[in-house]
């Protein structure tokens, strides 16, 4: 019987190796690391006791996380009647599909059953706990992708949000899960987030912002709601109307978090912009937390002036007053101009640049916005 140390030693040697590769040569990363964790699955499965692979030990949790998953994968593609859908980046003939599904899946069942077994022998080490998750987290890094990026400070920081950030999420809720069901519970999570990507030909079109909120979020509602069940079953009645609390609390804070994210993100009638310049100083300032109200095209149509409207102008966000209107070959367009400038704005709005009405506005909460945004549009990026 292997040693656990010796199980480490080999993954930090595959680390470096999948650093060499990934880097020097990314078109057979793929396919080598496919090949290496069915490797792997096959040595775990052949040489570890029954007891270390044995499976979910309660059905309970088991079809708990399916009905779990299979809320997140309706949710994630429900996002999509909002944000559009765009088109897979995968192939979707037979053989595609195949390979596809050996490329990316053997290397979570792989990765998985190893996280697993190690958890499952050292349920009290948790040196040992700490150092598979930091492991397997690392290994599962794209590293040709952040040397792609690393010049390009903006985009690093959206690759961290997406999907450093998430990898971490998850891998710690694996962990926890293989301590809970052995490799089962981890392995039902991701398989039901990887499939339906791997074989619908549409999916939601999402935002770094969407994809690393959701990423976050899924494993944190996961652990929430595991954690939560685990701790139930643990105590007794007197403690009821303290595991009644917990769960109120625990709901109340899924249900602000998930409207929080939605409201950010423009789901309602209502959304955010941070003010990135005084050039509507004093009724708002750089800073400032601006709401505005979306409209119909109805609604576009009758804006008067003196109003504040939120437009785009090449991808940027600005919010000015509409000075003067006219119509020009039947359509409506807007003359604006910022309270603090001298002149007014060089060109004219059209209706489909504008997103919305001024309605109120939350002074400073928004200088972190600020900050990044100046931070990345530095001189010298």
């Amino acid at each position: 019987m292997y040693k656990n140390k010796e199980i480490i030693s080999f993954l930090i040697i595959y680390l470096f190796v999948t650093i060499h590769f990934e880097t020097q040569y990314p078109t057979l990363y793929n396919i080598i690391n496919a090949i290496f964790w069915g490797i792997v699955l096959i040595f775990m499965l052949v040489k570890s006791k029954k007891d270390y692979i044995r499976p979910c030990k309660n059905r309970k949790y088991f079809i708990r996380l399916i009905i779990l998953s299979c809320i997140y994968i309706i949710i994630f593609f429900y996002t999509g009647f909002f944000l559009g859908f765009t088109k897979s980046p995968y192939k979707h003939d037979a053989l595609s599909i195949v390979k596809n599904i050996i490329l990316q899946i053997v290397p979570i069942i792989g990765i998985e059953v190893t996280r697993g077994i190690v958890a499952i022998r050292n349920k009290k080490d948790k040196l040992a706990l700490i150092t598979i998750t930091i492991l397997l987290l690392l290994i599962e890094i794209r590293y040709n992708v952040i040397i792609e990026l690393y010049s390009n400070k903006e985009e690093i920081f959206k690759y961290i949000c997406s999907t450093i950030i998430p990898t971490i999420s998850y891998s710690i809720l694996c962990t926890y899960l293989s301590l809970k069901g052995s490799y089962i519970l981890p392995l039902v999570y991701r398989i039901s987030k990887e499939l339906p990507i791997l074989l619908l030909p549409i999916l939601p079109d999402l935002n770094w912002f969407m994809t690393g909120a959701i990423g976050i979020l899924s494993p944190v509602i996961v652990y929430g709601l595991f954690k939560y069940k685990f701790i139930k079953e643990k105590k007794d009645i007197r403690k009821k109307q303290e595991t009644i609390f917990s769960k109120i609390s625990f709901v109340l804070a899924v249900i602000l978090s998930i409207t929080l994210i939605c409201f950010m993100m423009g789901f309602f009638k209502y959304e955010p912009i941070t003010i990135l310049s005084n050039s509507m100083f004093p009724t708002f300032s750089r800073g400032d937390v601006l709401i505005f109200k979306k409209l119909n095209e109805d609604e576009l149509k009758k804006i008067s002036e003196n109003t504040i409207i939120i437009y785009t102008k090449e991808e940027q966000n600005i919010a000015h007053r509409v000075i003067n209107r006219k119509k020009e070959k039947g359509t409506i367009l807007y003359q604006t101009k910022g309270d603090n400038n001298n002149v007014p704005d060089t060109n004219w709005v059209k209706i489909e640049e504008i997103k919305g009405v001024y309605t109120f506005h939350i002074k400073y909460i928004g200088f972190p916005s600020v900050w990044l945004y100046s931070y990345f549009n530095q001189e010298g990026r």
